[in-house]
């Protein structure tokens, strides 16, 4: 490494890059070096005084750039290569060939691409360039592609970095210590200078607005440790609470940009940009979400991460459009975010869409719903691709690219909609999932049919908390009453009052009232898959909460081995009684209904008729199987848990809290099992004798 640093000063990132500097020197004038090797030094801030050199002192004759999966023995997209050849002379007046492979697969297409390219230099992957041009870009990236209009772009123009700023970055050093999603913590605790505040972290790709979920602890003593801890770093107060940009570090595809409101601070994952001007930040907002800047970030970095100084780089064309262009990108960041917040995984939901946009019945406001979201998505798409056409004229760029956006890359409804044949088709299965979600959630009190957003999100509270939530909120009747002891059975039938599919019936008649009730519910059913409204809440509904909850669900399944006995509670309403009526009030009533169950089968098999009696036989010796996972269960688990009274505490997260119930809660991969338990037990800020 000394070596390397004392020789090879402008090719020290890398041993491949010193191997080009090294062949380089040893070429008599007008020898040639050929080589491969990985792309990087055509692109990377590192490597800018090496190609600054190269292009003074050498003549690029040939460079075919290969990209990913040239070679069998390296497999992956991470390791992108090029090939060339390089004169040890200059040439200030010729233009080096350029074949730009990247996008082609396996090596035998980029051989066939190639010969195709030398027999037809017009195939529109054949470049020629002056690679003194490529000294017009800052950092001298190899842009071989660019055509004259986008060099001459660069041209004495102001960058993005010329009226932004962003400076440091905040790492908490441990994220399963000081980062959450958002529905893990107290309602609370929750919000500006609070202990826990928004904590944007990049995500998949989404326009606009979103990927919000992810929050960090505020407190003093945690900002103390960012500032000493030796792996931790915090975002220098200057930028707190301040308006900006935002995009993922790290994407595989497209690169997107978004808004990023001052109640948030950004985190490694998520590079944001600050301006003075709120003009300036919507501007730069819409320009970073054009075919532009897609084309020049190309320039700048091919690889999977997008930095802050490549995106600073771009150049900024003078105009006098900037309020139109704004107001087009206030109406495309309001869109979003309605969208965004139409998911109870959003911190800012208030209701389900079914009942926002509620009609006759079910059926018609299911018709509402898609009517209003289908607007909504091609006014989005259209106002996309004015903005594109508005900047593609700005930097005079209509010959090179197109305004279009294809429908799949409108960001929102990915999860509500697909795209087939070029239509919006929408999937009816997510969007009634999602309207069993929130039935679910009024179940519980976490939301009400009397009053939008969150009602009870904070540790421990109650019925009477809710009702006194809504009595504030001059509600003295609630409409629909949750479940009083937070523990909602799942069982194959409707063994107790508050069944769950009973508290779902309840909760339809009384959104959408009793007429059409034996319709809607049909309905509803026929949407979910046709199975039957027991089936999926036995079934269906948990697996999805925990996917809906990316693994960290706030209603958590306390469920016998294969299943037989399973109760639903909400973690925010837990408290250390909790098991305890799990067992008295539930396991063991339901253990006596099944003897008394027994009983009225065995009568049935005295006087029942040939068929009756053999069909009491089996329903006999299921309930008898039962009966034994039962004992075994309250004996072996529950009883033992239970009389513990465990303890939660909503800030250690749902990882840990989870996995305090041992055997007793249902086993999710990722969540509680082997791999994951033994993930917490090494965590050094909990009691690790909690965990079970």
């Amino acid at each position: 490494a000394d070596f390397v640093k004392k020789n090879y000063p402008d090719s020290k990132a890398d041993l491949m890059a010193c191997f080009m500097e090294a062949g380089l020197k040893t070429l008599k004038t007008k020898g040639f070096l050929g080589m491969i090797n990985q792309h990087s030094w055509m692109f990377l801030s590192s490597y800018e005084t090496l190609r600054e050199k190269l292009i003074d002192n050498t003549f690029f004759d040939t460079l075919l750039h290969l990209g990913p999966r040239t070679f069998p023995e390296i497999g992956g997209e991470v390791v992108q290569n090029a090939s060339f050849t390089f004169w040890k002379t200059t040439k200030e007046d010729e233009k080096g060939a350029y074949l730009r492979l990247v996008d082609y697969g396996q090596s035998s297409i980029k051989k066939e691409k190639t010969l195709e390219a030398i027999q037809n230099p017009n195939c529109g992957w054949f470049y020629t360039a002056n690679q003194k041009d490529f000294e017009k870009i800052p950092g001298s990236p190899i842009g071989y592609w660019l055509s004259d209009n986008i060099f001459n772009i660069f041209k004495n123009q102001k960058t993005i970095l010329d009226i932004s700023e962003s400076e440091g970055q905040t790492k908490s050093g441990n994220n399963d210590k000081f980062l959450r999603l958002y529905w893990e913590i107290n309602k609370n605790n929750f919000g500006f200078a609070n202990k826990w505040v928004k904590h944007p972290k990049g995500g998949s790709f989404r326009r606009w607005y979103g990927n919000l979920e992810t929050v960090i602890n505020w407190s003093e003593k945690a900002r103390k440790h960012y500032r000493k801890d030796r792996v931790a770093r915090i975002l220098v107060e200057k930028l707190w609470w301040k308006k900006g940009v935002s995009w993922t570090l790290i994407t595989s595809g497209k690169q997107s940009f978004r808004d990023y409101d001052d109640e948030s601070i950004f985190n490694l994952a998520a590079p944001t940009l600050f301006f003075n001007k709120e003009l300036n930040r919507l501007y730069i907002l819409g320009l970073l979400n054009t075919p532009i800047t897609e084309t020049l970030l190309k320039v700048y970095n091919p690889t999977l991460n997008c930095n802050i100084g490549e995106v600073q780089s771009i150049p900024l064309v003078e105009n006098l459009q900037e309020e139109l262009v704004t107001k087009k990108v206030e109406n495309l960041i309001s869109c979003s975010k309605q969208e965004w917040n139409s998911r109870e995984t959003s911190w800012d939901f208030e209701q389900n869409e079914l009942l926002k946009h509620r009609g006759y019945d079910v059926e018609e406001s299911y018709d509402l719903y898609q009517q209003y979201w289908k607007t909504q998505f091609f006014q989005l798409h259209q106002n996309e691709e004015e903005l594109n056409r508005q900047f593609i004229e700005i930097y005079g760029l209509e010959d090179e690219l197109t305004p279009d956006v294809p429908l799949e890359d409108i960001t929102i409804l990915k999860e509500e909609a697909k795209i087939v044949d070029n239509q919006l088709v929408f999937q009816q299965g997510e969007i009634f999932k999602q309207f069993m979600s929130y039935a679910v959630g009024c179940m519980f009190g976490r939301y009400s049919l009397d009053k939008k957003g969150l009602v009870l999100a904070n540790q421990g509270e109650t019925l009477a908390d809710y009702l006194e939530q809504l009595a504030n909120s001059r509600v003295e009747h609630p409409s629909f009453t949750p479940d009083a002891d937070n523990i909602i059975p799942i069982l194959d039938d409707e063994w107790f009052e508050d069944d769950i599919v009973g508290r779902f019936k309840e909760f339809l008649k009384v959104s959408f009232g009793t007429e059409n009730y034996e319709k809607n519910l049909a309905f509803v059913d026929e949407c979910l898959g046709g199975k039957g409204i027991r089936k999926y809440f036995t079934k269906d509904f948990y697996p999805d909460h925990i996917k809906r909850y990316k693994k960290r669900p706030i209603y958590w399944m306390f469920s016998s081995p294969t299943g037989s006995f399973n109760v639903l509670i909400y973690m925010h309403r837990y408290t250390p009684d909790t098991l305890n009526k799990v067992l008295n009030d539930y396991l063991k009533e339901y253990r006596e209904k099944l003897k008394t169950e027994l009983e009225r089968l065995e009568h049935i098999k005295n006087t029942g008729s040939s068929r009756e009696q053999t069909l009491a036989t089996k329903d006999q010796d299921r309930i008898n199987k039962v009966l034994l996972e039962l004992n075994e269960y309250e004996r072996e688990v529950l009883y033992p848990i239970a009389s513990q009274r465990i303890n939660i505490d909503l800030d250690d997260g749902v990882l840990v809290n989870y996995n305090k119930f041992g055997k007793a809660i249902k086993e999710v991969k990722g969540l509680n099992d082997k791999a994951a338990k033994a993930k917490v037990k090494k965590f050094d800020w909990i009691d690790k004798t909690s965990i079970q």
